[in-house]
């Protein structure tokens, strides 16, 4: 039989707790025979102060799941970032994952009108120009692992492939239609949930320091800092079980339908959008009154819903969706400009009233894995904070 290609990544060992990520050596480096991919959208900023904010968010996850459709694999090292997504898999692959590119640029093109950048860097090129990628597996729940990178590697391939001329001989230009098995599994039918603590908090932090030491030091005590304020036995996930709510209206399964029916007229639209909302109504109806059906125990999804949820990643920067206080937050904030203030680290922080849930559904029984961003374009404003500070850091 020939090797399995994902071999690498599943025989890495699951690391128990998040607070591991801190911990350089429970990575390992990402093969010279792999390959980083970089998803972002053009001009996200804009987009999202217009309201599109809801529309980057499901381009970014839409990546996603083509590729794991495309590939029949979803263990796969990947970072959902809000208006894009970060992945690495075996160079040999490509070849099957390059049509679920160019089909999820072509429906952000024609779905949402927005443009999708993709750039595809060889780990051998990452480390040509003296930086490096490792990775490390991070317990999620029983059926999920996510994973968590360390490294300058991810950082340098973004700005490269963003580059304009440095970034051509990386970045993919060419469309593709999307076929109807695309994008299967992707779903968008929570509404907004809303904090239960008031405030729902997208944060960003990035260590400034010369080497690991310094890095691990600063990610350290942010992570026991975070733990302090928001509770270490997780009080500050971002979604309950009592604040998860259907989607009621029509209007609310817009975006799933551009994703799935980009390529349709109206009446296909019509059709797929009335689907969505029979089949979401449904699905809250089995599980108030708790059922069995369909191979799934109904009462069991919405607190797998929250156990599945990726609102905790490491890629170089710790990235979180937090519920909170306003009295939780100006204590953080005040830490976090102690620190920044002293030159260790830059942040950057979105304060919403709710967070935003994507759903890939590979199996109803417990099989759905999701994706949390602050609403209004949480990590993605976060993000232009933390450039603001790098930059104000990098000239003092």
């Amino acid at each position: 039989m020939p090797a399995d290609p994902y071999a690498f990544y599943a025989a890495l060992l699951v690391c128990p707790s998040f607070a591991d990520v801190t911990v350089p050596s429970v990575y390992t480096a990402l093969p010279d025979d792999w390959v980083v991919v970089i998803g972002d959208v053009e001009g996200s900023t804009a987009a999202i102060e217009r309201g599109k904010y809801k529309d980057v968010n499901l381009v970014g996850s839409s990546l996603l799941i083509a590729t794991f459709n495309a590939l029949g694999h979803s263990n796969l090292p990947f970072v959902f970032g809000g208006d894009g997504a970060t992945l690495a898999l075996p160079e040999s692959e490509l070849a099957r994952a390059r049509p679920a590119f160019l089909a999820t640029r072509r429906m952000a093109r024609d779905g949402f009108d927005l443009g999708l950048r993709i750039g595809v860097v060889p780990m051998r090129d990452i480390r040509a120009v003296g930086h490096d990628a490792r990775v490390a597996r991070v317990r999620l729940s029983e059926k999920f692992s996510l994973a968590a990178f360390w490294g300058g590697g991810l950082a340098w391939a973004e700005k490269t492939v963003k580059d304009p001329q440095a970034g051509a001989r990386y970045r993919i230009e060419e469309y593709a239609a999307p076929t109807a098995e695309t994008f299967v599994g992707l779903e968008c039918r929570w509404r907004g949930v809303p904090s239960e603590r008031g405030e729902t908090l997208s944060l960003l932090i990035q260590a400034v320091a010369p080497n690991d030491a310094g890095r691990v030091r600063i990610y350290t005590e942010a992570v026991t800092k975070l733990r302090e304020i928001f509770g270490d036995q997780g009080e500050g996930h971002p979604i309950s079980e009592n604040q998860l709510q259907i989607a009621r209206k029509l209007l609310e399964y817009d975006g799933e339908t551009k994703v799935h029916r980009s390529q349709s007229n109206a009446l296909g639209r019509a059709w797929y959008r009335f689907h969505a909302r029979f089949v979401g109504l449904l699905g809250d109806w089995l599980m108030r009154h708790k059922k069995k059906a369909f191979n799934a125990d109904w009462g069991k999804y919405k607190k797998d819903t929250v156990t599945h949820s990726d609102y905790q990643k490491f890629d170089g920067v710790l990235r979180m969706i937090l519920s909170g206080t306003e009295a939780q937050r100006v204590e953080l904030v005040k830490w976090l400009e102690e620190r920044y203030r002293a030159g260790e680290l830059a942040y950057g922080l979105r304060i919403a009233k709710e967070a935003l849930v994507t759903c890939l559904i590979f199996e109803r029984e417990g099989g759905h894995l999701h994706f949390i961003d602050g609403a209004g374009g949480g990590y993605a404003l976060a993000a232009t904070e933390l450039k603001n500070r790098l930059a104000a850091l990098a000239v003092k």
